[in-house]
């Protein structure tokens, strides 16, 4: 979209066409009910563009000049700015016709291109209307000022009649940067408001913000003063140091916790393994068994060595014992007497699959319960 205004305008009216462009993307993926927040419609803008980053001052200049265009044409605005606080700036659409069809657009990008470079150029042709009547003037003045002697200096009159071409070359060259960037300058901005909301909000944030302050007043008073008691104060004694060692304790964050616990169970000694918890428990229940085993011997009769059956066996023991004993933990404790315990008293007879258990009565010992203590029962 290009018209006869310099390339630097031109630039301000493919500004207010990008603007076009990515708000009705917005609208379309969004809709219109909810306000267009600038900090992420800027960045949509310049991506379009392409020319530069876009500033909410572009925003405001692109709605700014547009406005004074529909109030010269006494039509409605579409768009204004609001303040939400916070740094918070949305950009509201005003009522809109309703447009039906699948293919309908919020807004109509042409009319408002249209408009747009309307009131640019309305813009431009008065600001060089101004500036021609001003260096007209000025130009007047000098001309009168100029002396009109055939005698005296001539330089003057030299440096009169430049000055004089100068101005002329500026009426004649409105395209002069430094003249674009003052008419730039001038270019009107629409104003924020603020949002009815912020009013009501206002105080309640206010009183926030006092609370707020007034929590970190009484911390850096409470620091200062313990500052002070700590250089006053000098030697700590022994409570006061478990005090502060214990508060310095409870200051350490959940990671510094969990791995100072990991190294201090790096340091034990590694826990019993399943098979010494087993061989730990039939020792315990061994001095039951072994009396329930010469019991069932010197039932048997008067021989020396008396013979029995394993399953025979944990079935009278399962029947014998005061608590509750499971099959292979019988079968652990009489093989734990056999083997360690009354290796002499106790042994075991083994036949391929059957296996028997023969108690010899001369051979029982004395104090076994010493064994059990030296083997750790």
């Amino acid at each position: 979209m290009t018209t006869e205004l310099p390339s630097e305008l031109n630039d301000l009216v493919l500004l207010h066409s990008s603007f076009l462009t990515a708000l009705s993307l917005h609208y379309a993926h969004n809709g219109t009910s909810t306000p267009v927040d600038l900090r992420t419609l800027v960045s949509s803008i310049a991506s379009v563009w392409g020319k530069r980053k876009v500033t909410l001052d572009d925003v405001r200049l692109c709605l700014g000049v547009m406005s004074v265009a529909k109030v010269q044409s006494a039509e409605e605005q579409v768009f204004r700015l609001s303040d939400y606080g916070q740094g918070k700036v949305c950009l509201e659409i005003g009522k809109q016709p309703q447009r039906s069809g699948i293919m309908a657009r919020h807004i109509d990008e042409d009319a408002l291109n249209n408009l747009f470079i309307q009131g640019l150029e309305q813009n431009w042709k008065d600001w060089i209307y101004s500036r021609t009547q001003e260096q007209g003037s000025e130009v007047q003045r000098i001309s009168i000022v100029t002396p009109t002697k055939k005698r005296g200096r001539p330089r003057k009159i030299k440096a009169t009649g430049i000055a004089i071409g100068n101005l002329r070359t500026n009426i004649d060259t409105p395209s002069d940067p430094s003249t674009i960037t003052a008419f730039i300058a001038q270019l009107p901005q629409v104003e924020i408001t603020a949002c009815s909301s912020l009013s009501k909000v206002a105080p309640l944030r206010e009183k926030g913000r006092k609370r707020l302050q007034d929590l970190k007043d009484d911390a850096l008073h409470a620091r200062t003063q313990k500052e002070k008691g700590k250089v006053g104060k000098g030697k700590e004694n022994k409570a006061q140091n478990k005090i502060t060692a214990f508060a310095s304790t409870r200051k350490l964050d959940l990671l510094d916790r969990v791995l100072a616990k990991q190294a201090f169970q790096a340091l034990l000694p590694n826990p019993p393994s399943v098979a010494e918890l087993q061989r730990k428990a039939g020792l315990q229940r061994a001095e039951e068994v072994l009396a329930v085993l010469s019991l069932l011997a010197a039932g048997k009769g008067l021989g020396q060595r008396v013979s029995f059956s394993m399953t025979a066996l944990v079935q009278s023991l399962q029947g014998s014992v005061r608590s509750p004993i499971s099959k292979d933990e019988a079968i652990r404790c009489v093989e734990l007497l056999a083997e360690e315990v009354a290796p002499g008293y106790v042994s075991l007879v083994r036949m391929g699959s059957m296996c028997s258990v023969v108690v010899n009565q001369a051979a029982r010992p004395l104090d076994f319960r010493k064994n059990l203590v030296a083997l750790g029962a």
